[in-house]
């Protein structure tokens, strides 16, 4: 899975709100609303940023919340990654 790139339309097509520690998103497109957890809305703010692979997130993440990077954090960003195709909220390619 590491070596695709992905994208989101994170933060144009969505309306956040923080909700007691949590994020909620309405996403637009899809007509969606999700509520989400650290680390997913720092992973949508990173790709809205710039489209990237899943290792290159997961450093690019694990850098933004001072976090040691290694193969677990890489296995939780790519298992992040599929729940977030899934959504709609991420593409793949």
């Amino acid at each position: 899975m590491s070596s695709q790139i992905y994208r989101t339309d994170f933060p144009n097509q969505c309306r956040t709100h923080a909700i007691d520690g949590m994020t909620l998103i309405f996403h637009r497109p899809s007509g969606m609303t999700h509520f989400l957890d650290s680390p997913v809305p720092e992973m949508l703010a990173l790709l809205g940023e710039t489209p990237m692979s899943a290792a290159e997130l997961s450093v690019s993440l694990c850098t933004r919340l001072e976090m040691p990077h290694d193969a677990e954090a890489l296995a939780v960003v790519e298992a992040r990654l599929a729940e977030l195709i899934a959504t709609g909220l991420v593409q793949a390619g």
